[in-house]
């Protein structure tokens, strides 16, 4: 991306919510398939010192050696380091446009073991839990822009990622969504996070990516994000 496109990448758009259909696997652990939905409108451009992106992802190894399938599924490894497939997707978007980095984490760990935290996730999703998060963006009123990006659990957000919505003030913040998955798309989540911020400007054009198609993120996170200037 040139230094231009840097400077004045985003024109973030007026939140027409594609919510996408739910298709494939309930599993959690995969991060990823379906491309953007729908087209931006174009408002003001921002600087990229005013934009953060956050992310929540829970890799379930941090050892590249023998992974299991599942251990597999819910990573990318890059120079030998062990990153989740959302993880990788903020950092490939962070080094695109310059922005400051959040990274969502429960106060309490999480299971690392698949089956584990599969149960786990469901069980939090179906008593409509809200984990206590580990901390808060300290400085929101720094950012007019907000990547948030979230692997699908069980045909949604995590729990913690609501968590994180309902605890910050996004008022007037322009909020652009990536997502990963393992066959489940975006889930309707573009349309349940524009509810949960009546406030904020949503943008539809979202990004998610198959967690098979990791090895593609990179070109496809620069074309998604040249759509949104």
């Amino acid at each position: 991306m040139t230094s231009t496109t840097r400077r004045g990448f985003l024109a973030l758009a007026a939140a027409a919510v594609a919510g996408a259909g739910v298709a494939g696997c309930s599993m959690i652990g995969g991060d990823g398939d379906s491309k953007a939905s729908g087209p931006s409108r174009v408002s003001a451009p921002i600087d990229e010192s005013r934009t953060l992106v956050a992310y929540f992802s829970v890799p379930e190894t941090d050892d590249p050696n023998s992974m299991s399938e599942e251990e597999a599924g819910s990573t990318h490894v890059v120079d030998g380091k062990v990153l989740g497939n959302t993880q990788y997707v903020a950092q490939l978007i962070e080094a695109r446009i310059g922005a400051e980095m959040f990274r969502i984490e429960t106060a309490e760990g999480l299971p690392l073991e698949h089956g584990r935290l599969e149960d786990l996730a469901l069980e939090m999703q179906e008593g409509d839990e809200r984990p206590k998060l580990k901390a808060l963006i300290p400085n929101l009123e720094d950012y007019d822009t907000v990547f948030i990006g979230y692997p699908i659990w069980w045909y949604d957000l995590p729990m913690p990622v609501y968590t994180f919505l309902e605890e910050h003030d996004f008022s007037g913040k322009n909020i652009v969504l990536f997502s990963t998955h393992g066959g489940n798309g975006l889930s309707g989540t573009v349309e349940k996070v524009t509810e949960k911020l009546p406030d904020s400007t949503v943008v539809s054009n979202a990004f998610s990516i198959l967690r098979d198609d990791m090895d593609s993120a990179e070109g496809e996170v620069r074309e998604w994000l040249d759509s949104l200037a």
